[in-house]
């Protein structure tokens, strides 16, 4: 899962596919244009691969409820 960061609010999303989004604090899932992602959605290469190695980070997210700083 390749994960993003919204640049309006700081919470992380995972994009589970075509046009859909999932925001990892919350799990609610939702489809996002592609002109509204590239306008909000800024990759994260970190996350993605602390998720990727570590899945348990995913339900970790969650509990605490992180937001990523644009630092």
């Amino acid at each position: 899962m390749v994960v993003f960061r919204n640049i309006q609010n700081n919470q992380l999303y995972g994009h589970i596919g075509g046009n859909k989004y999932m925001n990892l604090v919350t799990g609610v899932e939702g489809e996002v244009s592609d002109e509204v992602a590239k306008k909000i959605f800024k990759i994260n290469l970190q996350a993605t691969k602390i998720i990727e190695d570590f899945p348990v980070i995913k339900k970790l997210i969650s509990e605490i409820g992180l937001t990523i700083d644009n630092n």
